[in-house]
């Protein structure tokens, strides 16, 4: 990372890859939401949108993804239900432009995936 949330202009980037663990948490809490903006901006654009374990966290504060299919750590599906998403329980689901997988035990099927998607 070389910049800050203040200074990284998301139509900048051409991809997003969300990644696992307790970060997707913290980064909600930004009172300034500029987190989730920065996200939002990947799926309304239809750019590549890679997320793992807990980072679909961050896809529920950009109100986009009711109705996309998803999965995640299991202990984040409730939250991104109760966002409209539907959640399939597989390693990988991919929805469009956007592909989520559940634990680093399917990192071999989300890396693929992402490979796949970026041909």
């Amino acid at each position: 990372v070389d910049q800050s949330i203040e200074d990284a202009i998301p139509s900048e980037f051409d991809g997003i890859l969300l990644p696992g663990g307790f970060s997707p948490d913290l980064l909600r809490s930004d009172e300034k939401g500029e987190f989730g903006l920065f996200t939002k901006h990947f799926l309304e654009e239809d750019k590549p949108s890679f997320a793992i374990c807990h980072g679909p966290q961050l896809l529920i504060d950009t109100d986009l993804i009711k109705g996309k299919e998803l999965t995640s750590f299991i202990s984040v599906r409730k939250d991104l239900e109760n966002a409209g998403a539907k959640i399939l329980e597989q390693p990988v689901v991919t929805d469009g432009n956007l592909i989520t997988s559940r634990t680093p035990d399917d990192l071999n099927e989300f890396n693929n995936a992402i490979l796949n998607s970026l041909k």
